[in-house]
């Protein structure tokens, strides 16, 4: 990766990050999402199941606040391949600081990254995520659904 970039606004982070945009990993990925209107989710996505929490953030500066609310956990059992869901409510509000770089894609691309001091969600390892082209949504809506139905 390139030396970091400074300069950073609210709009660059709008779209979808992935950890998994460095390299193909067939088991896991873990991936953001940051909408126009301060709302946004991190997933820890895996073939047996994802964990998938909704939070609202701010931009100050080089770190950005996070104020989570909502967890949707769904595992597939591995006895009848059926969908276990669990949800929970909570509030957790911290901040990440991070750094703006330039990386190359699984395609040999260049493409834009983020990069936190530290781990970002806890018991997973993801510090660098790169943006990549999956419309927006797709994961907030599904944790959204379950979010509605409590």
């Amino acid at each position: 990766m390139s030396e970091p970039v400074h300069f950073f606004y609210n709009d660059d982070l709008i779209g979808v990050w992935s950890s998994e945009a460095f390299f193909y990993d067939a088991f896991e990925d873990t991936q953001l999402e940051f909408h126009a209107d301060g709302t946004g989710c991190h997933a820890y996505l895996r073939p047996d199941g994802q964990e998938i929490t909704l939070f609202r953030w701010t931009l100050i500066k080089d770190r950005i606040e996070f104020e989570e609310y909502f967890t949707v956990s769904i595992e597939v059992s591995e006895v009848t391949g059926e969908e276990i869901c669990s949800t929970d409510r909570f509030e957790n509000k911290y901040s990440a600081r991070f750094f703006k770089a330039k990386g190359l894609n699984v395609a040999n691309e260049e493409i834009n990254v983020i990069v936190f001091y530290s781990p970002l969600i806890e018991g997973i390892n993801s510090q660098s995520f790169g943006k990549i082209s999956k419309a927006l949504d797709r994961l907030i809506d599904a944790a959204m659904r379950h979010e509605q139905d409590i």
